[in-house]
């Protein structure tokens, strides 16, 4: 009970910082890179080690299990699959702690 009670606690730490990832992915996307790249690189390493994965699904069949749907366009039709991810989920050792929020193409 204790270890649970640890994992859920540092699972909602790292919750916490998920903004911050956020932050520093926008700050790239905006020219940033050089200055914000090698502190995002450090931070995401140092959690990915403890066990978090980024949930990028781009290109794959749409998940709503590991993904948020926010737009749809029109595709070939069949398989929905992830055009675009507007914003990085995460998984925090197998729990999925946000989903990604993706473009759609039907």
């Amino acid at each position: 009970r204790q270890d649970e009670a640890v994992q859920r606690a540092v699972g909602s730490f790292v919750e916490g910082l998920l903004p911050v990832l956020d932050a520093c992915d926008a700050a790239v996307a905006h020219g940033a890179g050089d200055a914000v790249g090698p502190v995002l690189g450090a931070l995401y390493g140092a959690l990915e080690k403890e066990g978090l994965e980024r949930i990028d699904p781009t290109g794959e069949p749409f998940d709503p299990a590991e993904a948020e749907a926010v737009m749809h366009e029109p595709g070939e039709g069949g398989q929905q699959v992830v055009a675009q991810v507007m914003r990085a989920g995460y998984r925090w050792r197998g729990r999925v702690l946000r989903p990604a929020m993706v473009k759609v193409t039907d």
